[in-house]
């Protein structure tokens, strides 16, 4: 079923204090650059590192009582681990995250600090749905498909009212692109409120599933993502989030992963931003020419900033 914009405006609505209303920021080196008026809409300052927290809560706090004293969990590879284990810790539900073995060990570690159990599975997909549905089952926790949730999209639609409250006379807004719920969401409150104003996805090369399935206007798996942007890294859209984005997305692309590398790079010279290389990808889409707006106002999505220390190290050191 179609999340709407009242669904969203509500989702928004129950939001904690602790999620942050973060800033749209003006990017002058961006916009002469692209030749557009580039805006950020800067969720790697958000809580935890990562718009994920939006979702996280929603379906947190729409637990029932009963499902609240048991628990929930769900798969993933780093930023939805740690925004679910922060948000179970602040709502006292226990919360489970299956995480494939070669995870990285901060983010695994990140996850644990925040309050979650982190239970590691083979490194496969299937072993993650496999291990997910154990849980519920051993346990009675509820295991969440977060690819089929309608509270992710209501969740991560937030950030699209946001945008839209923030910015005057929009032209277009650019999101990366994983599995489909946070484009899903956030085009499902631009477009509802503007149908005018653009929504462009972006994918990394090695990762590109929901790209081949807009083109292909059905659902393509990518058996092995293998990209840099390890938070964008699902095989597949879910049905969910694919229907919302062949609904209101207008355009998908694609960065190689040396694009969003040098992103990251440009965004610590340029603006003293941390952003991941998979929140970073829509910047690389525009400083290299992908998406082409010149003289159009445009809001650029940073979806996260969480990345290991050593990692942003080895990258500034190679500048």
């Amino acid at each position: 079923m179609m999340v709407t914009l009242v669904e969203i405006e509500q989702a928004r609505r129950e939001l904690p204090p602790e999620i942050v209303y973060t800033p749209l920021l003006r990017s002058p080196s961006v916009s002469d650059l692209s030749g557009a008026d580039v805006w950020f809409k800067a969720e790697n300052l958000q809580v935890t590192g990562s718009y994920k927290t939006r979702a996280a809560f929603t379906i947190l706090n729409r637990l029932s009582d009963v499902q609240k004293e048991k628990g929930a969990a769900i798969s993933s590879s780093g930023n939805f681990a740690t925004a679910f284990a922060f948000m179970g810790t602040l709502l006292e539900i226990p919360t489970a995250i299956v995480m494939m073995e070669k995870t990285s060990p901060y983010k695994i570690r990140r996850t644990r600090d925040y309050g979650g159990e982190a239970v590691l599975c083979e490194n496969h997909n299937q072993a993650r749905w496999d291990t997910l549905g154990r849980l519920g089952r051993e346990r009675g926790i509820t295991a969440i498909n977060t690819w089929e949730d309608e509270n992710v999209v209501r969740g991560h639609g937030s950030i699209g009212a946001e945008i839209m409250a923030q910015a005057q006379d929009l032209d277009a807004v650019i999101v990366p692109v994983s599995s489909g719920g946070l484009i899903g969401g956030v085009a499902t409150a631009v477009k509802t409120l503007n149908p005018a104003v653009k929504v462009i996805g972006v994918q990394p090369e090695g990762s590109q599933a929901v790209y081949q399935s807009f083109l292909k206007k059905e659902i393509c798996e990518v058996q092995e993502p293998n990209t840099v942007c390890d938070s964008l890294v699902a095989p597949r859209p879910g049905n969910l989030t694919f229907e919302h984005v062949m609904a209101y997305v207008d355009e998908m692309v694609l960065v190689s992963d040396a694009q969003a590398i040098d992103a990251v790079k440009y965004l610590i010279g340029a603006t003293k931003l941390v952003v991941e290389p998979g929140g970073a990808v829509g910047v690389a889409a525009l400083l290299n020419g992908i998406v082409s707006l010149e003289g159009k106002k445009v809001v650029v999505l940073l979806s996260g900033g969480n990345i290991m220390p050593a990692q942003l190290a080895g990258y500034l050191g190679a500048a």
